[in-house]
């Protein structure tokens, strides 16, 4: 291969990747705005070009997913339910070519709870966990999972289920932070469980150990100065 021909075919190698990134770009910009059928057309248009590429479908699902949530709360169900099921199906892509895309695992397991999916949710995040034991994301997704849905029984009275779940969601975090006693996902998580069950000392060396570990959560220092001035 001469020289002139490598340079051409680099050339459109990096122009097919910017053409996806500008697409994506684009389509996240129009999701910010709440446009949903200008960010799926983007989107759509990246994956194209990169149809292999999980967080494009991601990027996809999501929009779609918003975009049934803005359906159900017109009365519309019949879109929701068809906006849920393109959501559904582009969660599972970006799973198919990224298995441990987090972001992904994360929708999709909050979509099957808000269609009253709960058993698939906790299949979906159990599932993940057993094939990347020594992994803290799937820990961390699975006591979040389990923290929600301790809410939900609490609201149906099921309190003997909420405290086990609560108690879960305390033991994987617990686990992340034995390996990564710096984890400012799982400090933060686990300070929130804290703050939820009245420890609120224990919740704020939670929060100052996460921010410490990463200084760019500011929702999260005004949460700890708010906790230290009694509010």
């Amino acid at each position: 291969m001469t020289r002139r021909w490598f340079f051409f075919i680099l050339v459109l190698f990096f122009c097919i990747g910017c053409t996806s990134y500008n697409k994506n770009s684009e389509g996240l910009r129009y999701l910010g705005q709440a446009r949903y059928n200008e960010a799926k057309a983007s989107f759509e248009a990246a994956l194209k070009v990169e149809p292999n590429n999980a967080d494009t479908y991601y990027n996809l699902a999501t929009t779609y997913h918003q975009s049934g949530k803005i359906s159900l709360q017109s009365g519309q169900s019949a879109d929701a339910q068809l906006q849920y099921d393109q959501a559904l199906r582009n969660y599972q892509l970006s799973l198919t070519y990224s298995p441990n895309h987090t972001e992904a695992h994360r929708g999709l397991a909050v979509l099957y709870m808000e269609t009253q999916n709960a058993d698939a949710a906790f299949k979906l995040l159990i599932d993940w966990y057993n094939t990347n034991v020594t992994s803290a994301e799937p820990k961390i997704e699975l006591a979040r999972l389990y923290q929600e849905y301790a809410q939900i029984c609490q609201l149906q009275n099921r309190t003997d289920i909420a405290k086990e779940c609560l108690d879960s969601a305390v033991k994987m975090l617990q686990s992340v932070l034995v390996t990564e006693p710096s984890n400012y996902r799982a400090l933060r998580a686990l300070g929130y469980l804290k703050e939820q069950n009245g420890d609120l000392q224990g919740a704020i060396a939670d929060y100052q150990h996460s921010f410490q570990s990463n200084p760019q959560q500011k929702d999260l220092e005004n949460r700890i100065t708010a906790l230290l001035q009694g509010k």
